[in-house]
This record gives C-alpha cells, sequence and structure tokens, in this order.
C-alpha cells in the first residue's frame, strides 16, 4: 500500500482506508474486489445480561478504575459487521437482551416494540406476606401517558420480599413496569426482562453468556418482520475457455507430377 501498488476505486488506497460494499479494489492493476465480498449470514443471538454491566466499553472512572466488561466484549468478534441491541436497556437494567449483526433486521424489531410482547419479574418490598396481589392495578400513568398491563401473577420470594411477573404488549415500557407498583407506594429493588417477543430468557443460560438462535429460529423471525433472509450472492460462472485452434499440418504435402 505504501508503494501505491494498492488502489480504492482507483485512487492510490491509505493506511485506514476502509472497504464498503460496491468499491472496487485493485493490486497491481488486478482488480481483486471478488476475493473481499465474503457473505456472513446474519447471527441473532440471546444474551443474559447481568444488573450494572454497560453495553459498550466505557473509560475508566475518576478512581482511575477500569470499568467491568461490557456486553459488547463479552459477545464473539463480527467479520465485516458489529453487534446491535434489539431491545436497548440501561447499565442498571438486567435480563434478556437480543441481539443481531443485521442492521435491518435490528431496526425493523424496533419499529414494532410498540406491539412486541414482553414479561419483566420485579422484587417488590411489601407490607405483609400475605399481600395481595390482585390490589396491584394493571394501569398505571407514566411519561404523561396510560400504561396498561396484561397480567400480574406471583414468582417466588419470602417474607415481605416478593417476586412479580409483569406481562405487557408494548417492549419499550421498561420502566413503567416500576411505576406500576411505586403508584401503590412499594418499593422496587429489581425489574429482570424475561421474554421479548417470542423469546424467553433460558432459565439454564447464565449471566454474563450467550446463545445464538439456530438457522430456522433466524428465519423465522425476519419472516415475522416481513424481511427476505439475506442469502450467499451466486457465484459468478467461470469464464468459457477459448477454443483451441488446430496445429497447423506441417508434413510435407508430396509433389504433383
Amino acid at each position: 500500500m505504501l508503494e501505491g501498488r494498492v488502489r480504492l476505486n482507483n485512487q492510490p488506497a491509505q493506511p485506514g482506508d476502509r472497504y464498503n460494499p460496491g468499491d472496487r479494489v485493485s493490486i497491481d492493476g488486478k482488480d481483486v474486489t471478488s476475493r473481499l465480498q465474503v457473505f456472513a449470514a446474519p447471527k441473532v443471538v440471546l444474551y443474559h445480561k447481568p444488573q450494572g454491566q454497560p453495553i459498550t466499553p466505557t473509560a475508566e472512572d475518576e478512581s482511575g478504575e477500569v470499568a467491568a466488561k461490557s456486553v459488547m466484549e463479552s459477545l464473539p468478534s463480527l467479520r465485516g459487521s458489529r453487534w446491535l441491541v434489539v431491545n436497548t436497556m440501561q447499565a442498571g437494567d438486567s435480563g434478556l437482551l437480543l441481539l443481531t449483526s443485521d442492521g435491518r433486521l435490528a431496526d425493523a424489531l424496533r419499529r414494532r416494540a410498540e406491539t412486541t410482547p414482553a414479561a419483566y419479574v420485579a422484587r417488590v418490598l411489601v407490607p405483609f406476606p400475605e399481600y395481595d396481589v390482585d390490589s396491584i392495578p394493571r394501569v398505571v400513568q407514566y411519561d404523561d401517558e396510560t400504561i396498561e398491563f396484561e397480567n400480574i401473577e406471583p414468582a417466588g420470594g419470602e417474607g415481605t420480599n416478593r417476586w412479580f411477573r409483569v406481562e405487557s404488549h408494548r417492549a419499550h415500557r421498561r420502566a413503567a413496569v416500576r411505576a406500576l407498583f411505586e403508584s401503590r407506594g412499594l418499593k422496587v429493588s429489581r425489574v429482570i426482562q424475561v421474554k421479548f417477543g417470542e423469546f424467553e430468557l433460558p432459565r439454564d443460560l447464565p449471566r454474563g453468556k450467550h446463545r445464538e438462535l439456530s438457522e430456522s429460529d433466524v428465519a423465522d423471525l425476519y419472516a415475522s418482520v416481513e424481511l427476505t433472509l439475506p442469502t450467499p450472492p451466486p457465484k459468478p460462472a467461470a469464464p468459457a475457455r477459448p477454443r483451441r485452434r488446430p496445429a497447423p499440418d506441417r508434413r510435407k504435402k508430396p509433389k504433383r507430377r
């Protein structure tokens, strides 16, 4: 490259230049673009995010200590793309995180958050062990909007520390779950997302670990948002070999009498 032998879009390439789809690359005048067009099938993973873990790497804090390993640093690296979060969380949130390597899929799923069902479990400090879950309303005013929940049911706990599963048909109203209990004067210590769309947080998935969806599950996810699943481009046909001309007959012909 420093010798000027590499050209990008017919211009001398420089260190740090990025190759993008549609660009042309040549070395010593020979087009090598086809060698760079490596197809990578889209990937989707379920990630169990621990509470306090940042999504992206953060700088050192004021004490000079390096922050905890981020979600992006915990996932396998991708060639030619990057991980995109579908259901965004704050560092203090935890639970099921859905990520994909395809920007089109991420955008399509985000746009449907208004109608995507979700479920959360909340740890709540109740006034007495026999607290009646039916006394908790299914409607709360949050951010100048009326938020309705489909179902609230007990999900374990002991004494006055109780867990409740809260189901909603709007995945982007996570903060309203906390507001739901606080509207009744109850203190919430944790809110964990356990479901997004058709995906439930696997019970055997440890915190800080991920699980990749199968090809069939990825195909179903594309179909659910009316997107075409990317497929490898067809291989270019091999150029036809030129027909070889017959070798000339160099044998001496007999002279005519």
